[in-house]
């Protein structure tokens, strides 16, 4: 007997609604650049771009030659400098209203996600400035966004697409690792680990550490400084980052948004149809769960 989706079709992307909130967003960016100078960072990557390397004693190389770009197009300006900061908060914005309707979250769902990611302190801080968790964060959530599309349509194609994604973050920044390791473990622990069958996955870890070979060869050639520079940062900052870390998401993304965070986690506890984001092509077949 076929195998039968136990998860409808996502709904219509509300894309009139959410485009209009990201451009809102990106007006009220653009016309609030004026009212500032640089940042100290952003002075930091403006001088780094200048002077084009696969790495950096304390980064990879995507946010000093974006500035750099940003410049070259725009203008030597803050105005001019703070474009792509502008297109990757209003990107966020899209990013996660789309991330709501892959979990199944109607039109309505979308542009309450989209109104809340635009309100939010973090994305409009970001957004505000050219720096590596601007990039960052618009990097996990396309990440977390085709993952999501690959285990619901069990397309293991759709790695490769992961790959690129995860290829361009580690150009930007690290950490997003961290996500990729989180988000493996998930699936081995939980399921469903089909989608990890097959040689999908393998081509799209090779995607991914392509681009970040020659950084890597970069830190390796110059005796690995980014670890230095992340020692330092640990000894002085360290414990009272880790401690402070989950007080802090609340008030980077606000406080107002509590309510919304407990109905999703809950609706994503209780909901057996949210469980499992792809059809399982034996369900019919066997009962045994751990293949899922």
């Amino acid at each position: 007997m076929a195998a039968t989706n136990h998860r409808a079709a996502p709904a219509p992307f509300a894309t009139g609604p959410v485009l209009g909130v990201a451009a809102a967003v990106a007006a009220v960016l653009t016309a609030l650049f004026g009212r500032y100078g640089y940042h100290r960072d952003e002075l930091y990557f403006l001088a780094a771009g200048d002077h084009p390397a696969w790495g950096y004693a304390d980064q990879p190389p995507l946010t000093p030659l974006l500035a750099r770009a940003a410049t070259a197009v725009f203008g030597n300006s803050p105005a001019g400098l703070r474009v792509p900061a502008t297109l990757a908060c209003a990107a966020v914005v899209v990013l996660v209203a789309a991330l709501a309707r892959e979990l199944g979250g109607g039109r309505a769902a979308q542009l309450l996600a989209a109104c809340c990611a635009a309100a939010s302190g973090l994305v409009l801080g970001t957004g505000h400035m050219v720096s590596t968790t601007t990039f960052d964060l618009l990097a996990w959530l396309l990440i977390c966004l085709l993952v999501l599309r690959a285990l619901r349509t069990g397309d293991g194609r759709r790695w490769w697409a992961v790959g690129a994604a995860a290829g361009i973050g580690l150009l930007n920044k690290y950490l997003v690792v961290l996500l990729l390791v989180v988000l493996v473990a998930a699936v081995l622990a939980v399921g469903p680990r089909r989608t990890l069958r097959g040689g999908w996955w393998v081509a799209g870890a090779a995607v991914a550490a392509a681009p970040a070979l020659p950084n890597v060869g970069w830190q390796a050639a110059h005796g690995w400084p980014q670890l230095t520079v992340a020692g330092g940062i640990s000894s002085d900052d360290g414990a009272e980052n880790r401690l402070m870390f989950v007080p802090q998401q609340i008030v980077y993304l606000s406080p107002l948004f509590v309510p919304v965070w407990i109905a999703g986690w809950r609706r994503l506890w209780r909901d057996p149809a949210l469980r499992r984001p792809a059809p399982c092509p034996w369900r019919i077949r066997c009962r045994a769960r751990w293949c899922c």
